[in-house]
């Protein structure tokens, strides 16, 4: 009981004397308005006003990029498309979360996450969810309460990132395709700049699509059931859609059809269509594993427009054309590999030339006395950085002048929003 009293006090004592940050960050006006974060507000608006019954597609940012759902609307009349794939970082769990009091009668929901341990997981990343709802504060409501203690103790950072922003009048807004006004009023990202495959190599190796069915976090699998459980209830079904994915980045241990028998056994609602179907040659995607190029964004929706018509018993023809794959580009430019610098105890700057495409994981792992790794290149899409890319070293990544907004909401590099600066 006294156990129970200290952890209660401490909590008030902590929360009245952090609370300037915690409330101030909420009422502070909106900065991520205009980022890839910001579209969030928006699907969750259309979320709300549809009319009618609603194809409604979750999953992470690659099923932003998969689907078309002008095409998925003409081939189901009566229904309006949803799509509320957003960055993974975000978490799917918040995803279900924020989506579930919302559903109504008639609506079908297509489940689509990534074949990757973060969106397979009840991971919930406290800094997207407040930069998503910057612009609609009331969405945090639909915050579970064991992801409460993460977003409050993310609120001080996200705080200060703000005022920052608003003591220079500079707040972020993406650049590239990571912006919110590569998004159309679905949902989609409909921009003409994802034409075709730019990677290095035409995939990335810091990120292995897997289907091993160990990857599947047994709180998630509950919290999937309970979800098509509710949804049940409330007259909407919901359905597995297996996330496009680059055939030469699965990893060939396990097969989709193996991760397929194995939802069958863990999930109790239906799995859409064959899961081979899903794995897609290079040609159709464009900056990652999991994000097509506007070609493979129409033969994948094609594909789960006829899957699900079969699922439902619907006959009418799918007469959609579909493209040609996008000539694959001339892959260039160097790699940084591990071997280069990883172990120098001696470096304390190094600098990445702008025409290295490429920075392997943990490449600085080891380098104890490293504090700076200048980046040359002002486009950011344009190097691929894995989730490791720091590991084992206490430096920051210094960008050229000009574009620290674009690097801070960068796909890859904003998980690293913490250790940029500014030439």
């Amino acid at each position: 009981m006294r156990t129970k009293r200290f952890i209660l006090i401490t909590t008030i004592l902590t929360l009245l004397i952090a609370s300037p940050l915690l409330i101030g960050g909420l009422l502070l006006p909106a900065q991520y308005q205009d980022t890839f974060m910001g579209e969030l507000p928006y699907k969750f608006s259309r979320l709300e006003n549809a009319p009618g019954k609603r194809i409604i597609v979750i999953g992470g940012s690659g099923m932003a990029f998969a689907v078309d759902s002008s095409l998925l609307e003409a081939e189901f009349p009566g229904y309006s498309a949803v799509n509320m794939g957003m960055y993974a970082d975000l978490g799917t769990k918040f995803l279900l979360d924020l989506t579930e009091n919302e559903l109504r009668e008639g609506d079908i929901v297509i489940l689509s996450p990534e074949q990757h341990t973060q969106t397979l997981s009840c991971w919930f990343g406290a800094r997207s969810a407040l930069q998503g709802t910057d612009g609609n504060i009331s969405m945090l409501r639909y915050v579970s309460r064991e992801d409460l203690g993460a977003l409050i103790g993310a609120l001080p950072g996200f705080t200060l990132e703000k005022l920052r922003f608003m003591s220079t009048n500079d707040h972020p807004e993406g650049d590239g395709i990571y912006k919110r006004s590569s998004f159309n009023e679905y949902g989609d990202i409909a921009s003409p700049l994802a034409s075709a495959n730019i990677m290095p190599g035409y995939y990335d190796p810091s990120v292995t699509v897997s289907y091993d069915p160990a990857i599947l976090e047994d709180a998630f699998a509950e919290r999937l059931r309970s979800y098509a459980a509710h949804a049940h209830k409330k007259g909407a079904e919901v359905y597995w859609y297996f996330c496009p994915a680059n055939r030469l980045a699965v990893d060939a241990s396990a097969s989709p059809e193996d991760f397929y028998d194995f939802l069958y056994e863990t999930l109790d609602f239906p799995i859409l269509g064959d899961p081979a179907n899903a794995v897609m040659d290079e040609a159709w995607f464009f900056d990652t594993d999991f994000h097509l190029n506007s070609a493979g964004r129409t033969v994948f929706t094609v594909q789960l427009i006829r899957d699900l018509k079969a699922y439902l018993g619907i006959s009418s023809p799918t007469d959609i054309a579909l493209p040609a794959a996008p000539a694959l580009p001339v892959s260039g430019g160097r790699v940084l590999t591990a071997d280069v610098w990883a172990g120098n105890t001696s470096v304390t700057e190094i600098t990445v030339d702008a025409d290295v495409v490429r920075i392997e994981d943990r490449a600085f792992d080891g380098c104890t006395r490293l504090r700076a790794v200048r980046l040359l290149s002002e486009d950011p899409s344009r190097l691929l950085v894995g989730d490791h890319l720091l590991d084992g070293c206490g430096a920051d990544l210094v960008v050229p002048a000009g574009t620290l907004s674009a690097y801070r909401t960068d796909y890859r590099f904003s998980r690293y929003a913490g250790r940029l600066r500014e030439e």
